[in-house]
């Protein structure tokens, strides 16, 4: 399929979750759950490449520090406004398109 556009899946994806806690990093079948999201994300159709929008709360450092290790763009903005992170993202990989995931 070719894509015109700069399109970006961005996965929204935090340590802080209520029901499950880190499930961002749950083992599943010897990998992170976030892993899979990303791998996912990267073989649709149209993607031009996934990047990763958290917070700036020092309880998704780890978050950062994965996407780091695996070459991962990752954009960190404000806990409360997951809109604005997006945003960021957006804007930083400069986006036309973009394909919002949760992780």
């Amino acid at each position: 399929m070719k894509n015109d556009n700069n399109t970006v899946a961005i996965i929204q994806a935090r340590m802080g979750s209520k029901r499950l806690p880190g499930k961002v990093f749950a083992d599943l079948g010897g990998r992170p759950v976030l892993a899979w999201v990303v791998d996912a994300a990267k073989n649709v159709p149209g993607i031009d490449r996934a990047a990763i929008a958290t917070s700036v709360s020092p309880g998704d450092d780890p978050i950062a520090d994965w996407c780091s290790a695996n070459d991962i763009p990752c954009h960190r903005g404000s806990e409360d406004d997951v809109l604005d992170r997006y945003l960021m993202a957006a804007r930083t990989e400069g986006a036309e398109l973009i394909m919002r995931l949760t992780s």
